[in-house]
């Protein structure tokens, strides 16, 4: 029993988040992913738009928001939140990726902006989504890993 519990313990958890800031907007990535494996086992995209004065500015991004959000339901291994203030809105992605299939051609035309974005951000190598692989990608785009303050 003692050599199941030390198994269980050699899982090597981590966490790591990457951050792309514009002037309007604020992308956050924050991948789980297992060091020992270099795989991924979850991805939280967190996506904050500010909002100007202009109504129909406002208006559309709601709608354009909605969209993709509605894009996004029913789809295996992921859940969408979203969330309204008067001066920015936003949505959160969260994707696990045992249940999520990069590869189903159905769910990829249903929401082809989610599998455009988890192209990038989740890249297969030697037939895992690899974290390594993954990072490359995103800082590629200009996404920078933040470092933990002690």
């Amino acid at each position: 029993m003692g050599a199941v519990f030390v198994l269980l313990g050699c899982r090597s958890e981590s966490k790591s988040v990457f951050v792309l800031q514009t002037e309007h907007s604020k992308v956050t990535y924050t991948y789980v992913y297992d060091k020992g494996n270099d795989t991924v086992l979850s991805l939280t995209t967190d996506v904050v738009v500010r909002l100007s004065g202009v109504q129909e500015f406002a208006t559309a991004t709601r709608q354009k928001r909605d969209e993709l959000v509605n894009q996004m339901k029913d789809i295996e291994g992921v859940k969408v939140t979203t969330s309204d203030g008067e001066n920015a809105i936003g949505f959160t992605i969260e994707i696990d990726v045992k249940k999520f299939k990069l590869d189903d051609a159905e769910s990829r035309e249903k929401a082809p902006s989610l599998y455009q974005t988890m192209d990038t951000a989740l890249v297969k190598k030697d037939d895992k989504v690899s974290f390594s692989a993954s990072k490359e990608s995103v800082e590629r785009l200009g996404l920078v890993e933040q470092k933990e303050e002690k």
